[in-house]
């Protein structure tokens, strides 16, 4: 008999503002579906290292990759308007 997949817990917030949280996020959506590893890799068609440098918060994944990841498992970003706010000194 298979590994069972051990479910995830959400990320502590509700705002995804690192790449730590935004693997958390996908490693608990993929969790939560009862999903190996490989297989979601397989579904999202991105290699098993590649699924778990970013479920693991890798800076340095690639933003297709993960694109494909999100979109596998049915989950969209959105954004709040006006949430940010930008002053002239930060671009400096």
């Amino acid at each position: 008999m298979g590994k069972r997949v051990t479910p995830s817990d959400m990320p502590a917030t509700s705002l995804i503002l690192d790449s730590v949280n935004l693997g958390k996020l996908i490693k608990a959506r993929r969790t939560a579906m009862n999903m190996k590893l490989t297989d979601c890799a397989a579904l999202c068609g991105v290699g098993i290292n590649t699924l778990s440098r970013i479920e693991n918060g890798n800076p340095n994944s690639t933003l297709g990759a993960t694109f494909s990841i999100l979109k596998g498992l049915g989950i969209k970003l959105s954004h709040a308007e006006y949430a940010i706010n930008f002053s002239d000194d930060d671009w400096v």
